[in-house]
């Protein structure tokens, strides 16, 4: 035998003798477990348990019963979970904002304390109004307690601490006020109760006044008949002449507290407060002094509560019970008074009514009252003498009761009380002796755990405690009767809860809730049998945990087993053991080894660097249930040395191609014909290596907007009346104005076109002028028109241009414009031989920037000989306005010139008509001058018209542009009177 085999077998008997002794500690500490105790293992089948990754500090439990649910208030979260199972039916993300956050840090607090914790989650209708911290800068907000998300934000000062660490308690009365007690600062220095929402007037304690509050931990809040309760603990202030003590306090308001309108403004003036006891009697009492946990029963109103003993003291914990009776007398007794600070305490009697709600007016003697009495001279007595129940080295931080209908009473007060290790004592209290038993010892957490429990309610409805720790919301039934295997166990334990069912022959709760059922057994109700055999019963089985095989072929391999322990309960007073095997074994382990090597594969390519491989697999056996795995490599490679090299390596070209088209611009005019541009990129690939470019255009083209643009019509103002020419008896006077009309899009491209004249006489030194239709006025022409397009492209035509006698027209008598109003001349005289091998002309292009039009050609014969396609290919012209919509390619030769018949008769009938209408005119003006010789040329009765305008001579040098469409200021000439003042009447006319 080797060294090493031997040093092998030594390990393993030690590890062998080293879990012997470690199992003979389980089964010597089993068989003296407490067989109250109820472990978190054993608990692991009948409890529900909701956690959230990143969600810590379930610290606020509301039970919504009508819609079946729990809300729950946690760091950042709020929870919608179903009472039974604990499933997530909805969650709100509630965190603080980074700016809070970070304000929050600069402050000087922690990341950990910087976050959203909600510390007010309380119930009103359909709705929950719900506060966190907030980093330290308090938000509250109502929201639908059936959609959680549904928000209404509401300012959180006054109605939420600022702390995560503060203790607090908040009520919303029956009549929607809102009452917290709390510190409610920054730094936590002022403790107190407010009512800042509801029926005003709002109101709160007096402030930084000891006998009010001094630096109180709030505990819980009562709304009960006319009165809200709190109960706190605080320091003192009638000790503190003999120094520092914490002393247990209830304290109670009207609801229909007014507060006052001068001493006490905005305070209440019905706040009392009462010391509570809960000590062991004797010569020198010992007091519980630190109230931690309240529970009240409504219906026979008694309140339940948890004391401890300082913490710099030794450890110890009691629970004293209190009827209202008692809190009734101390506040309806007399009041504890101190007239200066170094005074002794003393009693005084004063009047209560206005400290009973009661509402007749207050005079200025009840605002008084409540300004000098806040405490109570006598102490609330419990019901008992002693605490009901006392322990040392323990420390109670919650409690529950509930009231259970058993077979022989109607009820028997059960509590659940925690202790802040995590342990939940289920104590009865026996209705005749008030004695207190131990029922149950609850492990709420497994060995090890740091958890601490924050929150702890009671559910009748589910018959289950509700429980809200650091990491998690759990759900514990209040009784595990499966656990009494046999009637004597069942009935001896004494659990209100518990009876045993004959007809199952098990021990099970009261069947539908009722314990009168004849065929449901249960002992009247007294503390458990200590000498009653109890039968033991298995634990659950652990998890599967890997242990060692036995046996010589057995050397190092691992096997998978599960235990379970008989410990629940431990068999006790002559009971029975457990039967049954208390081990299971699967999965032993078996370590693989290595098949043969594969045969050498082929070389990776044919020419140059490259290897050959070969296999093998781990499957001789394969490796199963956590054996070892086997060592070395699968997979061998070997380079192959005789391969030739390989020879250069060539880039192959790659061509380019087209990406997509791009979308089409927009069109480039919004009529009258556009265009319309898209585009593509040689770059889907581009050319590399040599490849070729992409063949074609880059861009494409189309025509747009081709319907034509509406008619465009616009006329400048009348200019100002110009001087013309003087005669002998006055001077003539013209203005202007243009008319413009076109089909374009934009009225800024309209070009002045037609021009109107209006002209008239005024006399020397008169104000009346005479309209143009009593004045003699000669025609004059207009300027040429553009000429027109040829009326054949080649071979010889003809084009034309005009002109019109309208620059004035003739009037009154005057002559018509002499010379002929259009001329002709020749055009396109080129032979046509020259235009042979020439295709059709393209359509003209829209104008440019430049307001030209191009137009192309291709001759059509390849090899062009010098007798064809002679001319140029393109051609350029200026764009006409009143050609643009006109069709420009159309034959002018199919337009016919000259003097018809028919014109000649018109002409006739029109010549007729204007020589009667001018003799007429003729004769009135003849008889006119004959009535009247003193003057010769022109008749005194002139047409009147306004007074003559006309324009200052610098402002018609500065203001006259070819711009005609621009105002000038006209004024009007008036009559110098006699006295030498001169009358000028300004008038503007609005063209």
């Amino acid at each position: 035998m080797t060294m090493a085999s031997k040093s092998r077998n030594i390990t393993s008997v030690i590890l062998r003798t080293l879990r012997c002794l470690f199992l003979l500690g389980l089964l010597f500490q089993s068989g003296f477990a407490d067989p109250k105790l109820i472990t978190r293992e054993d608990l692991r089948h009948g409890i529900d348990v909701f956690t959230q990754n990143n969600v810590k500090s379930f610290g606020q439990l509301l039970f919504d019963i009508q819609r079946y649910q729990l809300i729950v208030g946690s760091r950042n979260y709020l929870f919608r979970l179903s009472l039974e199972g604990l499933k997530k039916l909805e969650e709100a993300y509630w965190p603080a904002n980074a700016e809070g956050i970070h304000v929050c840090r600069l402050k000087g607090k922690s990341e950990e304390d910087c976050m959203n914790y909600i510390k007010v989650l309380v119930s009103h209708g359909s709705k929950i109004f719900a506060c966190g911290t907030n980093a330290f800068l308090p938000e509250c907000s109502w929201r639908l307690i059936d959609a959680l998300n549904t928000v209404e934000w509401v300012p959180g000062e006054a109605k939420c601490p600022y702390s995560p660490y503060a203790n607090s308690t908040a009520l919303i009365t029956s009549k929607g006020d809102y009452y917290i007690a709390s510190t409610i600062d920054f730094s936590g220095r002022d403790p107190a109760i407010f009512k800042v929402m509801g029926k005003p007037p709002l109101l709160r304690t007096v402030q930084f006044d000891p006998k009010w509050l001094s630096d109180a931990d709030f505990v819980a809040s009562y709304e009960i008949d006319n009165f809200t309760y709190y109960f706190f603990r605080e320091a003192a202030v009638e000790y503190m002449n003999c120094g520092k003590v914490i002393y247990s306090r209830v304290a109670r308001i009207c609801k229909n507290d007014q507060g006052a309108q001068f001493l006490l403004k905005d305070k209440f003036t019905t706040f009392l407060k009462a010391r509570l006891n809960c000590s062991i009697p004797g010569n020198y009492p010992f007091y519980y002094n630190e109230i931690q946990s309240v529970h009240y029963i409504e219906r026979e109103e008694i309140f339940y509560a948890t004391f401890t003993t300082p913490v710099n003291s030794l450890y110890g914990t009691a629970i004293c019970a209190y009827n209202m009776t008692a809190i009734k007398n101390s506040f309806n007794g007399e009041f504890k008074y101190q007239e200066k600070p170094n005074y002794a305490w003393e009693r005084q009697t004063s009047a209560h009514r206005h400290f009973q709600c009661e509402v007749p007016k207050k005079t200025n003697e009840h605002i008084l009252d409540s300004e000098k009495y806040q405490l109570m001279n006598e102490a609330v007595q419990p019901m008992t003498s002693y605490p009901i129940l006392r322990l040392e080295l323990e420390r109670f931080s919650h409690i529950v009761v509930d009231t259970v209908q058993t077979k022989e009473h109607d009820s028997v007060h059960v509590m659940f009380v925690a202790s802040v290790e995590g342990i939940i004592r289920k104590l009865v209290i026996l209705p005749d002796t008030k004695e207190t038993c131990l029922i149950e010892k609850i492990q709420v957490f497994p060995e090890g755990s740091t958890d601490a429990i924050k929150v702890m309610k009671l559910l009748k409805d589910t018959n289950s405690l509700y429980i809200g720790t650091e990491e998690s919301v759990l759900r514990i039934p209040v009784q595990r009767c499966e656990r009494k295997l046999s009637r004597s166990e069942c009935l001896s334990s004494m659990d209100p809860y518990c009876g045993w069912d004959i007809y199952k022959l098990a021990c099970v709760a009261a069947p539908h809730r009722n314990p009168s059922s004849a065929f449901w057994h249960q002992e009247k109700i007294a503390c458990p049998k200590t000498d009653t055999p109890v039968d033991g019963g298995w634990s659950a089985w652990s998890g599967w945990q890997e242990c060692s095989q036995i046996g010589h072929r057995a050397a190092g391999d691992r096997c998978l087993c599960q235990k379970r322990f008989c410990d629940s309960p431990a068999p006790a007073n002559g009971g029975k053991e457990c039967e049954g095997t208390s081990v299971h074994v699967t999965n032993c382990t078996r370590d693989g080894h290595w098949t043969e090597w594969s045969a050498w594969s082929s070389c990776s390519q044919t020419c140059g660097l490259s290897i050959k491989t070969r296999r093998r697999i781990c499957g001789n056996p394969a490796p199963a249930f956590g054996g070892k795995v086997c060592i070395g490599p699968e997979k061998d490679e070997i380079f192959c040395t005789a391969n030739p090299p390989c020879p250069a390596a060539t880039v192959s070209p790659i061509d380019g191609h087209w990406s997509e088209w791009s979308t089409w611009e927009e069109c480039s005019a919004p009529c009258g014909g556009g265009i319309q541009v898209r585009r593509r990129r040689c770059n889907s690939p581009p050319p590399q290596h040599g490849g070729k470019e992409c063949i074609g255009c880059n861009q494409d083209y189309k025509f747009c907007s081709l319907q034509p643009c509406p008619e465009v019509k616009k006329s400048t103002p009348w200019t100002p009346y110009l001087k013309l020419n003087e005669t002998k008896d006055g001077y003539f006077e013209q203005r202007l104005r243009f008319t413009c009309r076109a089909n374009v899009p934009d009225e800024s491209m309209l070009k002045i076109g037609h021009i109107k004249k209006e002209e008239r006489f005024c006399h020397e030194g008169s104000r009346n002028c005479l309209d143009s239709a009593f004045l003699i006025t000669d025609g004059s022409w207009s300027a040429w028109s553009p000429w027109s397009y040829c009326s054949a492209s080649c071979g010889g035509g003809v084009q034309y241009r005009e002109r019109f006698c309208d620059s004035p027209k003739p009037a009154g008598g005057g002559a018509d414009c002499h010379g002929p109003a259009r001329v002709d001349r020749p055009c396109n005289i080129e032979s046509c031989h020259d235009f042979e091998g020439w295709g059709p002309w393209s359509e003209w292009s829209q104008c440019d920037e430049n307001q030209e039009q191009q137009r192309k050609r291709k001759c059509t014969i390849p090899m062009t000989p010098s007798s064809y396609c002679m001319g140029p290919t393109k051609e350029i012209r200026m764009c006409i306005p009143s050609q643009l919509n006109s069709a420009a390619n159309s034959d002018p030769r199919s337009k016919e010139d000259g003097i018809h018949a028919e014109h000649i008769v018109a002409g006739f009938v029109v010549g007729l008509i204007i020589g009667v209408f001018l003799s007429a005119i003729g004769f009135y003006v003849y008889m006119k001058r004959r009535g009247n010789p003193m003057h010769s040329r022109v008749a005194t009765q002139l047409i009147p018209v306004k007074p003559n305008t006309y324009v200052d001579g610098n402002e018609w040098k500065n203001n006259y542009s070819n711009t005609l469409s621009q105002k000038i200021p006209l004024r009007e000439a008036a009559t110098i009177k006699r006295n030498g003042s001169i009358r000028t009447q300004l008038q503007s006319d609005n063209f």
